[in-house]
């Protein structure tokens, strides 16, 4: 369950959140003027989404080694090149 707190009673009940969030398996998220601005879970969570985050990196430096260095100005023609491609494209069907 999630709880939806305003930082102000957040402050005053501060004690009762950790029981919930830390003992319940609660989600609370803190508001200011209306807007979400923290949120506080379980620290069971917390490492779940660190783990998850970390095999996401590995991952994506996988991907990395594979594929190989390319200049910046490389880059830049190739998305010149892509862009002239499909504004001539789309001229050509009077788009």
């Amino acid at each position: 369950m999630t709880i939806t707190i305003s930082a102000n009673e957040a402050r005053k009940r501060f004690a009762d959140l950790i029981r919930q969030v830390g003992y319940g398996g609660e989600i609370a998220i803190v508001e200011r003027f209306g807007k979400p601005v923290v949120a506080l879970i379980p620290v069971e969570i917390y490492n779940q989404l660190v783990a998850e985050r970390e095999v996401r990196f590995q991952v994506l430096d996988r991907i990395r080694s594979r594929v190989p260095d390319i200049l910046g100005n490389e880059v830049e023609e190739d998305v010149r090149k892509a862009i002239q491609t499909v504004r001539a494209g789309n001229a050509a069907r009077g788009s």
